[in-house]
């Protein structure tokens, strides 16, 4: 088992669109105001600067953005 890891930067108001292929994944921020996380299901979560959240593998499709006027980088763990 092997853990992939990688920065990802987004610029203010950017939105990822991600899927969790059956893997969780751990996001954590590094820089900037934060991020917010809404998930296929409705929920919503904002995470801060060095706060960390667990995204479950059945989660499947989420969404990550930019809310603030600044640049945001956050780190992806999963298994690969």
């Amino acid at each position: 088992m092997f853990f992939e890891v990688r920065r990802v930067e987004l610029a203010a108001d950017v939105v990822v669109d991600d899927v969790t292929d059956s893997r969780f994944h751990v996001l954590n921020v590094v820089q900037g105001d934060g991020i917010l996380v809404e998930t296929v299901g409705g929920h919503r979560y904002v995470l801060a600067y060095a706060e960390t959240l667990t995204v479950p593998a059945a989660v499947g499709a989420d969404r990550v953005r930019a809310p603030g006027t600044d640049r945001v980088r956050y780190v992806k763990a999963m298994v690969s």
